[in-house]
């Protein structure tokens, strides 16, 4: 009986043992399945892959840099500077109000000539500092309504100059008993500064008009050929 016994327990222990290292390698077959299969990465793949991060990156600065110099430009384009232009605006603005007050009594046949002088004298000046004014020191927002308001003001003021000047084209500039004058100095200054005036205005209307027509032109013209 005692042998049967021990007989027993020896096959049930080389069983459990069998089964065990059975189970143990079955494991270990599975998860060598899992794990993805270790290779040598190519030196010329990796050359190419860091070259094209190393233009990735060039790209990217070399965009972030463009981004910025177009920031600066606009800012710089927006913001309004002191150029040749406006100082000689602002000279012959100078200029009109000067001659304006000291010439006032001094149009008999047209008294408001020298009043419109002075006006669109200091108007001008006004208006060409105003915004620079604001947009480097104030930076309020209805210092820039005002200066537009009297854009309008200075524009309106210059057709009623219009109106006065060229009605009287042209007066006599000495005294006469008979008939009155008008001092030489401020109308012919208001006459021609009004006339320049008008061309540049002309200039800007027709400039654009004449490009957008031969535009039109060419795209006329280029298109029969583009059907054919």
């Amino acid at each position: 009986m005692r042998t049967a016994s021990f007989c027993r327990k020896r096959i049930v222990r080389l069983f459990s043992s069998t089964v065990c290292s059975y189970l143990k390698e079955q494991v270990r077959h599975f998860k060598t399945m899992e794990s993805p299969p270790l290779t040598e990465q190519d030196p010329l793949n990796n050359k190419a892959e860091q070259k094209q991060a190393g233009n990735m990156e060039l790209t990217r600065q070399n965009s972030s840099m463009a981004r910025v110099r177009v920031i600066a430009l606009r800012e710089h384009y927006q913001t309004p500077a002191i150029g040749t232009s406006l100082i000689i605006y602002l000279i012959l603005n100078t200029i009109m109000f000067f001659v304006g007050v000291t010439t006032t009594k001094d149009c008999p046949i047209k008294p408001i000539i020298p009043i419109y002088l002075a006006v669109a004298g200091g108007l001008g000046i006004i208006t060409k500092l105003l915004p620079i004014i604001n947009l480097k020191w104030l930076k309020m927002a209805i210092i820039d309504r005002i200066a537009y308001a009297l854009f309008i003001v200075e524009f309106i003021w210059m057709i009623l100059g219009s109106v006065w000047i060229y009605s009287i084209y042209e007066p006599p500039y000495t005294p006469m008993t008979d008939q009155p004058h008008c001092n030489k100095t401020a109308y012919l200054l208001s006459f021609w500064l009004l006339t320049l005036n008008y061309i540049f205005l002309l200039l800007i209307i027709t400039i654009p008009c004449f490009i957008f027509c031969c535009f039109c032109i060419c795209a006329c013209c280029c298109s029969p050929n583009e059907d054919n």
